[in-house]
């Protein structure tokens, strides 16, 4: 049966209709949609999107974020993606982050992390729950050697350079003035505007020799480096960095102007590869770097002579270095071993030498120095917010130093003036020392296997080829890094030999040790690093023979023990984060008080010391109090006091202010800002 044309028409207009309504709807719901998706693209997290700029976030990562209902879930999974990055320790996650019913960090962590001396907001979550307002961080522990792995792609760069590699610029401008009560003394050390040891230099004059300077070559630079290469799970990255602390200038439109135009100088340059040994967090490092044992330093204003001979003992130094870390909960310890350039620290090069080479005992020894380290780090408090983890650091260190006496005779010490003024000198040029053996004394009967044609030998006769004679360096460190909420303890103790080259033992090294052997001295010898080394033989006397003349009496003749002079020191430091013992609000102008008090020893073996016939000094103390100012993130204000003290291996044995004296002391005060970038 057909159906009546109308009706039929009549359902076909509905359907039509119904058609066009749900068209309209789908139209209205997309174009919603597409208004919501644009709103929330407008409203992304402007940090994500910076990221993603710079190449740390992928898109994926930053619609993650975005993806996030509110503004607080937002911040906390950008928190997320950089602890996985690396660009946020675990140690800064759990010490800052307060977690907010769930287990993601609160809202207000990244400004909490990256901008410590500000508050987090009073605003609530989105349960409700008021978050956790920021805090002042309690003082982290200077630590140029810190065990924190970096992650491949966890770099924020500053510029990014064709061949791949992204580049990260960091550094501080800094000036400072200094007072002075008394100086080192000497024409050398008599007028720095840095610290060393009371006496060390000879007579002040007929005053203690105040002085006042005023000094901005502690200006420092640097750069970090990252490459983040395709398919591979090594972590590659560099490090360069330098300041104004080099030589003084010797042209022609600089000389009158010396005083303030120092030359820009290398502190560090290495490159670094991490990778996993199955879970095992390894890594290799080449270039300079901070040696092992300079693990604690102090919190000192005055970088220019980071308390030298004072109990600090650091060094940079060439090296290969390895390490592994392992994991037990919050525990780490990472064991690190390295072989570094050995480097005697000897003071009797010449300024020839020292401009070609520089110092070469060590390296003529043929063989590398040892250094190692084990680090234990963990937090003492998992409830302390801001607080870095503590740290138990053991070290060590050994090399061999190697002296050449080439075979030749000294110059004569004595010259008849034909003309005057009389020159006399000790060197056969201005650029070479006078090297080789004395000739002045006589030998008689000495079993060197060597036949006088006069009966008698002098030292040039018996070493017809020269020889050579070597020492030890060994060197141990403990250390202690205790941050609390209320004060920070760093506490180091070291001790060990020939300590010069660390800037210990009085800045002592080695001496000539006849009596050991019971040598009987018979002239001595220069090495081609300008050291002076004893000769004897056990059967030496000069009972019954003429003068300058040593019958050995059938004994040999032979170099003096090389006998490293002994030393041990340390400092311990407490610093108190004053803004947050009282309760400074971090928003305000008062966040950023912190006192630092230190005191540092630094100490030879007085017999060592004195049979050394060297400086002559056994100890020196430092006790230091400073207040710093952090006005914000990149200006500081330091004021720093400072008392040192020196004693004299022997009484009454140093001229200090026109007078013999066994002691003299400093008061010294440095004041200036700090601006970092």
């Amino acid at each position: 049966m057909i159906a009546n044309p109308s009706r039929r028409l009549s359902q076909v207009k509905k359907t039509v209709s119904r058609l066009i309504l749900l068209i309209s709807v789908l139209a209205l719901a997309f174009t919603a949609m597409a208004q919501a998706q644009e709103n929330h693209t407008a409203n992304n997290n402007p940090l994500a999107l910076l990221l993603q700029s710079k190449g740390i976030l992928s898109p994926d990562e930053v619609a993650m974020v975005s993806q996030a209902s509110s503004p607080e879930e937002a911040d906390a999974r950008l928190a997320q993606l950089l602890v996985e990055k690396g660009l946020i320790s675990q140690q800064e996650y759990t010490a800052t982050v307060e977690p907010v019913n769930t287990h993601l960090p609160g809202p207000h962590f990244l400004n909490a992390v990256l901008h410590p001396w500000s508050s987090a907001q009073s605003s609530s979550t989105m349960s409700g729950t008021p978050a956790e307002p920021a805090i002042i961080p309690a003082v982290a522990p200077v630590r140029v050697l810190p065990i924190d792995l970096p992650k491949q792609g966890g770099l924020i760069p500053d510029l990014r350079l064709g061949s791949g590699a992204n580049l990260k610029l960091y550094g501080f401008f800094k000036a400072s003035s200094i007072k002075d009560s008394a100086s080192s003394g000497g024409p050398t050390f008599g007028d720095q505007d840095w610290p060393l040891p009371m006496l060390i230099g000879g007579d002040t004059g007929p005053t203690s020799d105040p002085s006042f300077h005023l000094k901005a070559r502690s200006t420092r630079a640097g750069a970090f480096f990252e490459w983040v290469p395709r398919h591979s799970d090594f972590t590659i990255t560099a490090r360069v960095e330098a300041d104004f602390e080099g030589d003084y200038t010797d042209v022609s439109n600089r000389n009158i102007s010396s005083v303030r135009s120092s030359q820009f100088d290398l502190r560090l340059a290495y490159m670094r590869l991490d990778h996993k040994l199955g879970t095992l967090p390894w890594f290799a490092e080449f270039g300079q770097d901070w040696s092992l044992m300079s693990s604690s330093l102090p919190s000192l204003f005055e970088t220019t002579g980071l308390g030298v001979a004072m109990g600090s003992l650091y060094e940079r130094i060439p090296q290969f270095k390895t390490g592994v870390q392992f994991h037990t909960g919050s525990l780490k310890i990472q064991p690190e071993f390295a072989i570094v350039l050995p480097v005697a620290g000897g003071s009797g090069l010449t300024e020839d030498q020292r401009t070609r080479f520089g110092d070469r005992a060590g390296s003529d020894s043929d063989q590398p120095g040892v250094e190692s380290r084990i680090v234990f780090q963990f937090p003492l408090s998992h409830n302390w917010r801001g607080v870095a983890p503590a740290q138990l650091i053991v070290s060590g260190h050994h090399a061999r130093m190697n002296e050449i006496i080439p075979h030749a005779a000294q110059a004569p010490t004595s010259v008849t003036c034909t003309v005057l003024p009389c020159t006399i000198s000790l060197f056969t040029s201005a650029t070479t020392p006078d090297l080789g053996f004395t000739t002045s004394t006589a030998i008689l009967n000495a079993t060197n296997n060597v036949t006088c044609a006069a009966g008698s030998c002098t030292l040039e006769q018996l070493f017809p080829v020269g020889t050579q004679v070597g020492n030890p360096q060994n060197v141990w460190t403990t250390e202690l890094q205790l941050p609390t909420p209320w004060v920070t303890w760093v506490t180091k103790f070291y001790k060990g030999d020939d300590l010069r080259f660390f800037f210990g033992g009085q800045l002592n090294d080695v001496w000539s040790n006849l009596a050991t052997n019971g040598l009987f001295e018979v002239g001595s010898g220069v090495s081609e690093s300008g050291r002076s080394i004893l000769f004897g033989c056990s059967g030496g006397t000069t009972t019954g023979q003429p003068a300058a003349t040593v019958n050995c009496q059938g004994t040999p003749v032979q170099s003096a023990i090389l006998q490293p002079v002994g030393g041990i020191g340390g400092f311990t430091e407490l610093s108190f984060p004053l803004s947050r013992i009282f309760h400074a609000d971090p928003e305000g102008h008062n966040a950023g008080w912190v006192v630092h008090m230190q005191y540092g020893t630094d100490r030879a073996k007085a017999s060592d010391a004195r049979a050394a016939g060297q400086n002559g000094l056994a100890r020196t103390d430092l006790d230091t109090v400073s207040l710093t100012y952090k006005m914000n993130n990149w200006v500081s204000f330091v004021n720093e006091t400072s008392y040192i003290v020196t004693h004299a291996a022997t009484a009454n044995s140093k001229l200090f202010a026109g007078h013999l004296v066994t002691q003299a002391h400093d008061w010294r005060q440095e004041f200036g800002p700090i601006f970092t970038f």
